[in-house]
């Protein structure tokens, strides 16, 4: 166990047995180290701001005043980085990418100081490619046309460049490559889909996310479509196991 490691799980620790003291000496023997080495981990914890003091006697010791009962406690530093790195790799034109980057905001400002360090830590060794992201109105007019259900005009842009304008029932979204499987111009292009029922074409298409352009909401009702039969082909990212 590294330090970073050790730090996390001491305040885990002095937190779970709050509110009863643990002494140092006891401290040092459940994580292999000497007294020295956990009294400058533990001064550590509190220049992080974790809220922990010493209580006196001879049944004294630490004690942590962080009594938090939420979940997301219960998460490792690698869980949390997991989960944050997820929505990052996502991309920017990730679909409900607002509301999962102020559910990750919410998730760090509840982290303990501690675990928030080893955290940054972990994030600030990756990397990930740019991405060309599509316009945040836009995307957030075809997540509101998914919610209620209404049929969006979208301006889009084929990989001929050509530019339409068409009324589309939205159905669902697909991140990946479509491979070329439904006939359309986005062959084998890696991305975010919105899986489509096409007034134009009368089929199911996919349209790529940051080649929409613009989007409007109408007021027209979509018709029930299933998501695998828009397509006419399952994905095989999404063929059950």
């Amino acid at each position: 166990m590294n330090r970073l490691e050790r730090l996390h799980a001491l305040s885990e620790h002095l937190r779970r047995t709050a509110p009863q003291p643990v002494s140092a000496s006891d401290l040092a023997a459940r994580f292999g180290v000497t007294r020295r080495t956990i009294e400058r981990d533990l001064a550590s914890l509190r220049n992080a701001g974790v809220p922990i003091y010493a209580e006196r006697g001879r049944s004294g010791g630490q004690v942590s005043l962080d009594q938090s009962g939420s979940a997301v406690f219960t998460l490792s530093p690698a869980e949390v980085s997991a989960i944050l790195v997820a929505i990052a790799a996502a991309g920017p034109n990730m679909p409900f990418r607002d509301a999962a980057m102020t559910a990750a905001a919410r998730l760090v400002e509840s982290l303990s100081p501690t675990t928030q360090v080893i955290v940054d830590d972990l994030r600030n060794r990756i990397r990930l490619p740019e991405q060309h992201p599509m316009p945040k109105r836009a995307r957030r007019t075809i997540e509101d046309a998914l919610r209620r259900q209404l049929v969006v005009s979208i301006d889009y842009t084929d990989a001929d460049g050509g530019v339409t304008t068409r009324r589309v029932d939205p159905v669902g979204f697909f991140s990946g490559s479509n491979g070329g499987s439904n006939g359309g111009s986005n062959s084998g292009s890696n991305g975010w889909f919105l899986i489509g029922w096409c007034h134009l074409r009368e089929a199911g298409r996919l349209f790529r996310l940051d080649r929409i352009d613009g989007a409007r909401l109408t007021t027209l009702q979509c018709a029930h479509h299933d998501v695998d039969e828009t397509l006419g082909w399952v994905p095989p990212e999404v063929i059950p196991a």
